[in-house]
């Protein structure tokens, strides 16, 4: 097992994010292509997906699996297989397993929620006035259960209905369509203290399914990567919608947040050889706190906390080689 080092770019705040010379540790490869969605619940099981898409493996794919790591035995066993194409993945004020389920081979094209106790699975979204939606990339939620999430084509041949939006479905089983600014909306956040809502574009124009239906542009002038923050009221409503981060180097990806309310970015150059990337950290005020090189090689694609006894621990997902890493931290993840 390979101990990559860590890499501090920027400032450091009174407290340092990460300990003096933590390292990634590599802890599972289990899956077939692509981690993505890693999150823990209260028992500090870490979920992550395996995203196989059907031109990547063509044989014997069982249409994508979520794993669980136990940190304890340092064990990673299938949970859920098939997932309807899972995602994004989160864990909601009730312990629940929201899963974002994109399009493509047998794909959801929905937002579930599976109860970890019963096993039982509920469909959260899967339709805006009477439309499919698109193929549901990244989800979060809010103190009060509300769930938010992005709706964007990136891959599949199915039709298309809706453009690219970000969604907010209620306890009730309503669904608002809370915005189209984003070309390709792809992770999600709702900040600490439930005022703001973060959202990361993926806006590579090229080898990407282009959605007909829009929007035609980004409306922050985003051409590749970046964040936009949104003002999100006490009815779960969003406005004064901003750029909070902006790179026109890398995609951007999977976001998580620490209790102080710093931003955890994925950031990453798609299918692009050699592989590039980082995580950017930033604070509430939008200043990048560190940049961590990723492990040697790897794009990252997700990133989240561990709980409990492992709440120590911060977990990288990465891009087209599957692979679970970790490294100390001395903060703690954001959970509700």
């Amino acid at each position: 097992m390979r101990l990559l080092p860590l890499l501090l770019l920027a400032g450091c705040a009174a407290t340092p994010l990460f300990p003096q010379g933590a390292k990634w540790e590599e802890v599972s490869r289990a899956g077939l292509v692509t981690s993505e969605g890693v999150v823990a619940d209260r028992d500090g099981f870490v979920y992550v997906s395996d995203i196989t898409r059907p031109d990547e493996v063509k044989v014997n794919n069982p249409g994508v699996t979520i794993y669980r790591y136990n940190p304890r035995t340092r064990q990673t066993l299938k949970f859920m297989e098939p997932s309807g194409m899972a995602n994004g993945l989160h864990i909601d004020r009730n312990g629940d397993l929201l899963i974002a389920q994109e399009s493509q081979m047998n794909g959801g094209r929905a937002v579930v929620r599976r109860n970890l106790r019963s096993g039982v699975v509920s469909v959260v979204a899967a339709a805006y006035e009477g439309k499919r939606l698109n193929s549901p990339n990244d989800v979060t939620s809010d103190a009060r259960g509300r769930v938010y999430f992005t709706d964007a084509r990136y891959f599949g041949n199915e039709p298309i209905e809706l453009p690219n939006a970000i969604y907010r479905a209620d306890p009730d089983g309503k669904l608002v369509q809370l915005s189209t600014d984003i070309f390709r909306p792809n992770g999600i956040e709702v900040s600490p203290d439930g005022k703001r809502l973060y959202v990361s574009a993926s806006n590579l124009p090229a080898r990407l399914v282009r959605n007909p239906l829009g929007p035609k542009e980004d409306r922050f002038g985003l051409k590749l990567g970046g964040v936009a923050v949104y003002d999100l009221d006490a009815a779960g409503d969003v406005s004064n919608g901003r750029i909070f981060y902006r790179s026109d180097e890398l995609l951007t990806d999977g976001m998580a947040m620490d209790t102080d309310g710093n931003l955890y970015v994925c950031a990453h150059n798609g299918a692009r050889e050699p592989a590039q990337g980082k995580i950017v950290v930033l604070d509430p005020a939008g200043n990048v706190l560190q940049e961590l090189a990723p492990p040697e090689g790897f794009r990252p694609g997700n990133v989240g906390f561990g709980r409990g006894a492992d709440a120590g621990s911060f977990y990288v997902t990465t891009l087209f080689r599957w692979r679970l890493f970790r490294m100390a931290t001395n903060r703690r993840g954001h959970y509700w």
